[in-house]
């Protein structure tokens, strides 16, 4: 058994633990062989980045990731996907209001950027 380092460090330790979960087939899901008396599917939903991410959040995200490590970890087959906001309306309403425009008052494509721009600040803070 190894000791408990004095300090931890996230570098090291989570680069290990990270290798560890990848390395394992515990996040796979064989779509194939689906049956609904083993499989275990968390329905996600889609994250809307309409505000600035706060604990509670972080908490629902950690009681479906608690409920999809314990089962795979039981040795269910589990779908885990990561939901999307799939029509983008409410980050195209944010965006319009945060740049006090309209969607057709910019070219599409500029438009599109500043909603994916959008999305990757609220998404990295």
């Amino acid at each position: 058994m190894s000791e408990i380092p004095d300090t931890y460090d996230p570098d090291d330790r989570e680069e290990h633990w990270r290798e560890q979960w990848q390395d394992s087939d515990v996040y796979s899901y064989d779509d194939e062989s689906a049956d609904p008396d083993t499989d275990y599917v968390i329905d996600t939903p889609p994250p809307y980045p309409t505000g600035n991410l706060h604990i509670g959040n972080a908490l629902g995200w950690c009681y479906m990731d608690f409920a999809a490590r314990y089962h795979r970890l039981a040795g269910d087959d589990v779908l885990f996907p990561q939901g999307w906001d799939c029509h983008g309306l409410p980050t195209e309403v944010k965006v319009e209001e945060n740049n006090d425009i309209h969607r057709t008052d910019v070219p599409r494509e500029e438009f599109r950027e500043m909603c994916v721009e959008h999305t990757e600040d609220r998404s990295t803070r």
